[in-house]
């Protein structure tokens, strides 16, 4: 089997962006996009899409998979490609966004991806020699994507574009093993949606490793963040403007800092996130006493709809109460709420950024190379998945071990001051004194006269001595603590400061490693950055 895919991540977003016109029959397109990136014609390859197997057409989902087959050359491998939101062509999406990527509470689209993955893989079993399997998603496509890579487990790489999070209550009622992983940990029912999140990164570690995320800055679809969303994967490649302003996240309220020592920020932050809540419980009340035909019909029978609600309001009781309280919700926090008003203002100065969420944006930036490759990770003090910028901290590694070199070296230079300049410094004085000593001792009568004219006559009662001899103490007391007390506090100083920066290197490898060990590509940079800092 290759080790690199026969897809290039170019060409993959060029089939995911074709996969919005269907890509059943469009074999010459996939073979253009090909020849034009490698210079080559493609292996033999068979597309199978969900339109033509009959799924998704109530629930509103499309999905492809290319699968690639060429036995004397090795080749093996299937790509599935899910398309994402389109509400101008199909409410199924619109619909699903809300009751399943938000509320957790609606699961039809991705029971109609695991329904087309299942006959695709009948289909290609009748093949020789063990399938690779890769997917594509963008938006929607995305969360199904990376949701069926969780489920299934058998993934070789997963590249999410501009995509929306999982939902972990809904990947728990999918996924029975992740279920009972939990429930084994977390006697309560009502898990919450830090530890269902602190859960999923521990038990879904190996597939989190093949799956990527590549994000246009300054989309809105990305920013979002709601109770149990959750955006797995180890790396995120981030595409266009770096300076773009990340656009507001409607899930989070906007002033958290100001609320922790301003009442009436308090205040409007527990409303704001109960508005939140309400209103994903009531897209949740919605998808259990609304029918789905009522929903997907919704646009073109609006009127007749709203007809028959005025005509029998307690046939509609269920939808009636689940309107007004996602209604009411709105447009309280709307308009009483600081936070919500913020959110509403910034979120209009931002709309341009809106057209920044499309696949010909992905496409456009990839191959244009305006990106950087991002490493995320899950901070279990934040409780929150952070990205690092993996050549910045590779920088900073080096930059430690840089400031530890220079200041064992400031230590070492110290240590010979102490040792042995002071020292040499105290004896060249005694040595250079010494010889003084002897010449004066030489001549006792010139010393005498020097003596004399210096003010210190030596007299008996008037009468000048003649000196014969001259004798001066030549012992020397030691030198005293106090000239090496400072270099020694000092020495001490920098050692701290070593020993500090050693064991921060350490625990940060430590850490590091335990991040990054499921990519092997990174775990042995990181070997390799060890041995080169000096074996820490």
């Amino acid at each position: 089997m290759n080790e690199k895919p026969i897809l290039s991540n170019n060409i993959r977003n060029k089939i995911t962006q074709l996969e919005y016109s269907g890509l059943s029959g469009k074999e010459k397109e996939i073979k253009k996009i090909y020849k034009e990136a490698t210079g080559e014609n493609p292996p033999n390859f068979k597309i199978y899409t969900s339109e033509e197997m009959g799924i998704g057409i109530k629930s509103g989902f499309d999905g492809a998979a290319i699968h690639f087959y060429d036995k004397k050359h090795n080749v093996n491998e299937v790509y599935y490609v899910f398309r994402g939101t389109e509400p101008s062509k199909d409410f199924g999406d619109v619909i699903y966004d809300a009751l399943g990527i938000g509320a957790g509470k609606n699961n039809e689209q991705i029971n109609d991806a695991e329904k087309m993955y299942e006959q695709v893989e009948t289909k290609i079993k009748a093949s020789n020699g063990k399938v690779t399997r890769y997917g594509d998603g963008h938006s929607l496509g995305g969360h199904l994507i990376v949701t069926l890579g969780l489920i299934k487990k058998n993934f070789k790489d997963i590249r999410a574009l501009n995509d929306a999070p999982v939902n972990l209550k809904q990947l728990e009622r999918l996924d029975p093993k992740f279920a009972l992983y939990v429930s084994r940990r977390e006697h309560d029912k009502n898990v919450s949606p830090e530890k269902l999140v602190n859960l999923a990164n521990t038990y879904y570690k190996k597939q989190k490793a093949t799956i990527s995320h590549t994000w246009v800055k300054g989309e809105p679809m990305h920013a979002q963040s709601f109770p149990g969303s959750w955006y797995a994967g180890n790396k995120v490649t981030m595409l266009g403007d770096l300076d773009t302003a990340e656009m507001i996240n409607i899930g989070k309220y906007p002033f958290q800092k100001e609320a922790k020592w301003n009442p009436v920020y308090m205040i409007d932050q527990f409303r704001y996130n109960l508005g939140v809540k309400t209103t994903l419980g009531g897209l949740g009340f919605v998808n259990g006493h609304v029918k789905q035909e009522t929903l997907l019909n919704l646009p073109e029978t609006r009127d007749q709809y709203l007809e028959s609600v005025k005509r029998y309001p307690f046939l509609h009781f269920g939808e009636i109460k689940a309107g007004i309280g996602v209604g009411a919700v709105v447009m309280v926090n709307t308009f009483t709420s600081p936070g919500a008003t913020f959110q509403l203002i910034k979120g209009i100065s931002q709309s341009k950024q809106a057209k920044l969420h499309g696949i010909n944006y992905v496409v456009k930036y990839t191959e244009a190379n305006a990106m950087k490759t991002y490493y995320q990770v899950f901070d279990s003090g934040s409780q929150e998945e952070i990205l690092l910028d993996y050549e910045q901290m590779k920088k900073f590694v080096y930059y430690c071990a840089n400031a530890i070199k220079d200041k064992e070296a400031n230590l070492n230079a110290l240590k010979q001051y102490l040792h042995s300049e002071i020292n040499e410094v105290f004896e060249a004085k005694k040595k250079k004194l010494k010889m003084k000593i002897s010449r004066e001792e030489a001549s006792p009568q010139s010393f005498m006269e020097k003596a004399d004219k210096d003010g210190a006559t030596l007299a008996w009662f008037g009468q000048k001595r003649v000196a014969e001899k001259v004798t001066f103490d030549k012992t020397f007391d030691p030198l005293d603590d106090s000239v090496f007390t400072p270099v020694e506090e000092i020495i001490s100083s920098i050692q701290e400061e070593v020993t500090y920066y050693q064991k921060f290197l350490e625990a940060f490898f430590q850490n590091f490693e335990k991040m990054m060990e499921a990519d092997e590509s990174v775990a042995s940079d990181i070997k390799s950055m060890k041995e080169v800092v000096g074996g820490i």
